[in-house]
């Protein structure tokens, strides 16, 4: 959970909308030290639409150790394989 003052989330409002849409953090503002509002995600809004799923793949994704025999293969050669799954 991160923690911003309200000058920072007045200025960087839109910015912390999109950080917890993405990311589902939980983002409190405080008020001379205290917490007196919170961004959270809306249930519903990051289960619904293909792109909120689509952005969570990529963060997965981009979170995951790279596979050394994957990264080993040429663009033609992951488009032969993408390929012969498509045709099973």
């Amino acid at each position: 959970m991160r923690t911003v003052g309200v000058l920072e989330a007045k200025t960087n409002l839109s910015a912390l909308i999109d950080e917890v849409e993405t990311s589902g953090e939980v983002i409190v503002i405080t008020r001379h030290g205290k917490a007196v509002a919170r961004l959270a995600p809306e249930p519903s809004a990051r289960r619904s639409g293909a792109s909120g799923v689509a952005e969570r793949a990529r963060a997965f994704r981009d979170k995951q150790a790279p596979d050394p025999e994957w990264a080993a293969l040429s663009w033609e050669e992951l488009k032969a394989i993408a390929r012969d799954e498509a045709d099973r």
